[in-house]
């Protein structure tokens, strides 16, 4: 990265205060820059340690007395940071390029314009790539599948046969999209599988964390919604639908035909029965347990899960135990004393 502060400015739609031919460098936090690097502040808590940076220019949203490095003033300084990451990253990144001569491209396949598929990577029968997907080493796209322009899949990734991928997805390393639904019955003392025979299907601009498994339907599909981001190491259950743009946290699970609706927030850890309904715009905090369906626009924390205002008041109480028990000792004290003069 090489950029001065006007070009940066330009990059985010901001304006310069001091001097803008500064070149900057590289990007980092407030505590950790060094000279060349470019900082943003969120919030006024955050202008001390600001002060006391190396940064040689700030994302910002005022710019605040005595500020002695240049600032670009935007409306979302975060937001700002990260286009400047996103244009760092387009420059850092080198994709494989072709078809390397260890990978198994399947005569049946179909490889659009500008594809890459690296050492190792498996395509097999009637699969479909669209213009400028790239398959990492050891990537494996299943009999039939699709997937859209310009998806990565990256290394040790797997798409099974038939799951549909829309463009600019992308699936990180060790995820699984299409491994089969826990669907057992018992029979005669033992466990009977269930043929999963349905598939998954992924809107446009879903990315997949690592280690991320999403079963494909028991008949039917499992669908992700455009522009639904996923952390790495979450369960989707067999024949869920997840709405679009949502964000789903590190660990989370989400049993089988569970409904989640649109910009719908998962924190990590959290855990969805099946068969329920989160409407949009709804928010389940870390750890949360799931087991009844929430209304849009709520927040619920806890397990259960519950209201997030009640759960707190909750939790307030919780702490307040102990000192409530001493108080029914002492009260249950008192009455007796006060039965034994009755009596008496």
């Amino acid at each position: 990265m090489k950029l001065t502060v006007d070009e940066i400015a330009g990059l985010v739609g901001g304006t310069v205060h001091g001097d803008g031919s500064t070149v900057i460098t590289g990007v980092n936090g407030l505590e950790e820059a060094a000279p060349g690097d470019l900082v943003f502040v969120r919030e006024s808590r955050y202008l001390p340690l600001l002060e006391q940076s190396k940064a040689s220019a700030v994302l910002i949203g005022a710019v605040p007395e005595g500020c002695a490095i240049p600032a670009i003033v935007v409306g979302m300084p975060d937001l700002a940071f990260a286009q400047v990451l996103q244009h760092c990253d387009a420059e850092q990144t080198h994709h494989p390029v072709g078809v390397h001569e260890s990978a198994h491209v399947h005569p049946g396949a179909q490889l659009g314009a500008n594809v890459a598929v690296a050492a190792g990577a498996v395509v097999e029968d009637e699969a479909r790539l669209g213009d400028g997907v790239v398959l990492y080493s050891g990537a494996y796209v299943g009999r039939g599948a699709q997937l859209g322009a310009g998806t990565i899949v990256y290394p040790n990734a797997v798409i099974r046969e038939r799951c549909q991928l829309g463009e600019r997805c992308v699936i990180h390393a060790g995820a699984v999209i299409g491994s089969d639904g826990f669907g057992f019955a018992p029979l005669g003392g033992r466990w009977a599988k269930i043929p999963q025979v349905g598939i998954v299907v992924l809107g446009d601009d879903v990315e997949v964390g690592s280690c991320t498994c999403i079963d494909r339907a028991t008949f039917g599909e499992t669908v992700v919604g455009a522009g639904t981001k996923i952390d790495n190491l979450v369960m989707v259950g067999h024949n869920v639908r997840i709405g679009e743009h949502c964000v789903i946290a590190g660990t989370v699970g989400i049993a089988g035909s569970a409904r989640i609706g649109n910009h719908v927030r998962v924190g990590a850890s959290a855990g969805i029965k099946g068969h329920l309904e989160i409407g949009d715009n709804a928010t389940v905090a870390a750890r949360a347990g799931v087991v009844t369906s929430v209304e849009p626009g709520r927040t619920v924390s806890g397990f259960p899960a519950i209201d997030h205002a009640e759960h707190r008041r909750v939790m307030v109480g919780q702490r307040r135990v102990p000192e409530l028990l001493r108080r029914v000792k002492q009260l249950e004290r008192k009455i007796a004393e006060l039965e034994e003069k009755h009596d008496g």
